[in-house]
């Protein structure tokens, strides 16, 4: 079992590590990540099964600006060991997903803490001429950060086991859980108006932060949001033409 825990955890670290980026955000969708966990456990199909009913859950995310609003690849990597040791139904597992998937956007949170420490010795170092100690800061020190923060929690859990899971769950202030969701909720919106201020186009900001707000109050579905954001874009924009014709007319 220490073994396949560890395994686990190293499948978490590989999915949020981020050593190589383009890999990583593939490989952790927890669809993807219940063939493996399910190669650990020998159970492939029961494994993809969970993964791909947790999927469902995450496939409106956007992590714009490197926001997470949830982490899914915790969500996948505690719950689906922990529904195939205890034979879960899968709604189960999606419930016990779900409060780890928020939990995994403090993990990030600190995460992004220690490499803030990490850039500002890297750009000392670039200061300085020092280029041959550069990589030391800005890869193999953070990756192996990250080995650490996500390695861990992951690796525990499996070890001990479902219920120790769930004990954990019901340990945690419900103040603390509310905080965290709405915390998550919020992410993509900054990640957007961040986006928005590199790209230079800060008139743009009060129509995110419309969006954001009429998605909060109103609670419509992600397709919904995107219909109604691009007739409002191409009304602008036929304002603006109309706009432009008439002034060199």
């Amino acid at each position: 079992m220490v073994i396949q825990s560890a395994l686990v955890g190293l499948i978490y670290w590989i999915a949020m590590g981020r050593a190589q980026y383009f890999f990583s955000f593939a490989f952790r969708k927890p669809v993807v990540l219940g063939v493996f966990i399910g190669l650990v456990f020998g159970d492939v199909q029961q494994g993809l099964l969970y993964g791909a009913t947790i999927q469902l859950i995450y496939m409106g995310g956007i992590e714009a600006g490197g926001n997470i609003p949830s982490d899914q690849a915790l969500a996948a990597c505690i719950a689906i060991p922990a529904a195939l040791l205890s034979n879960l139904d899968a709604n189960a597992a999606v419930a016990l997903a779900v409060p780890f998937g928020v939990l995994g956007v403090l993990i990030n949170n600190v995460r992004r803490t220690f490499n803030s420490f990490y850039n500002t010795r890297a750009d000392k170092l670039i200061e300085e001429g020092k280029y041959d100690q550069l990589s030391l800061y800005s890869f193999l020190l953070p990756w192996l950060t990250n080995g650490v923060l996500y390695f861990t929690p992951v690796f525990i859990s499996t070890l001990f086991g479902a219920n120790v899971v769930k004990a954990f769950i019901n340990v945690i202030p419900e103040w603390l859980m509310n905080g965290l969701s709405n915390a998550g909720a919020m992410l993509p919106a900054l990640g957007f108006a961040l986006t928005l201020v590199v790209m230079g186009k800060k008139q743009y900001l009060p129509f995110f932060v419309l969006g954001f707000f009429a998605y909060s109050v109103m609670g419509f579905s992600m397709l919904t949001g995107a219909v109604f954001a691009v007739c409002i874009a191409m009304i602008s924009s036929l304002f603006k033409q109309n706009s432009d014709e008439e002034e060199y007319a």
